[in-house]
């Protein structure tokens, strides 16, 4: 699975370590799922262009685990802020790739 190897890249997780896989398969698949809710009806599988966004979202989960609730973490000088709502950084490239699909007509107005 391309997703997870590139997943893991970014996670620093050796290619061959497969402890974390079905925890990461979770959160990837948890992250195709976010995003096919935003996508236009009938989308069925997150297109490749954007998979990206589901990279993203993963490693942004994977790296929140064990502070769910939190907005925010300080220890010892150190201070983490945790953006409440993950996908919002690509809301503009989902727009930008539903408008694009055919018999999307939202707000177009022809006169005849």
């Amino acid at each position: 699975m391309a997703l997870l190897d590139d997943v893991k890249l970014l996670l620093d997780i050796a290619e061959d370590e497969t402890d974390p896989d079905e925890k990461l398969t979770l959160i990837i698949d948890n992250a195709s799922s976010q995003l096919l809710s935003y996508l236009t009806a009938g989308t069925e599988e997150v297109p490749e262009v954007l998979e990206y966004i589901v990279i993203e979202l993963s490693v942004a989960r994977f790296n929140r685990i064990g502070n769910e609730a939190m907005s925010s973490y300080s220890q010892e000088g150190e201070s983490i802020t945790y953006n409440s709502d993950d996908i919002s950084p690509y809301l503009s490239a989902i727009e930008a790739w539903n408008s694009k699909q055919d018999g999307n007509t939202k707000g177009v107005v022809r006169f005849i």
